[in-house]
């Protein structure tokens, strides 16, 4: 199984957290004190963020660093690593 790109994980795992919390970007941009289109910018993969930064961001979602880069596996791909391995 292909990796994904560390950015396209945080990425996706900000947008997926943030649909689960029924957060908005715009909330949370707010609530850490970014520009809106510093959150979309993480959010589509084309932002660079600093250590502190990703402390900020793992605090605002409620969750731990290391969770932003978890790599969600959806049933469609488990489906697939079954049949395929």
């Amino acid at each position: 199984m292909t990796r994904l790109p560390a950015a396209t994980l945080l990425g996706q795992n900000v947008q997926r957290l943030c649909e689960m919390q029924g957060t908005s970007l715009d909330a949370l941009a707010q609530k850490l004190g970014w520009p809106n289109e510093a959150v979309a910018d993480l959010v589509a993969s084309s932002l660079e963020i600093a250590l502190d930064q990703l402390d900020e961001l793992s605090a605002a979602l409620g969750v731990a660093p290391h969770e932003l880069f978890d790599e969600v596996t959806t049933a469609e791909n488990q489906v697939q690593q079954q049949r395929y391995g």
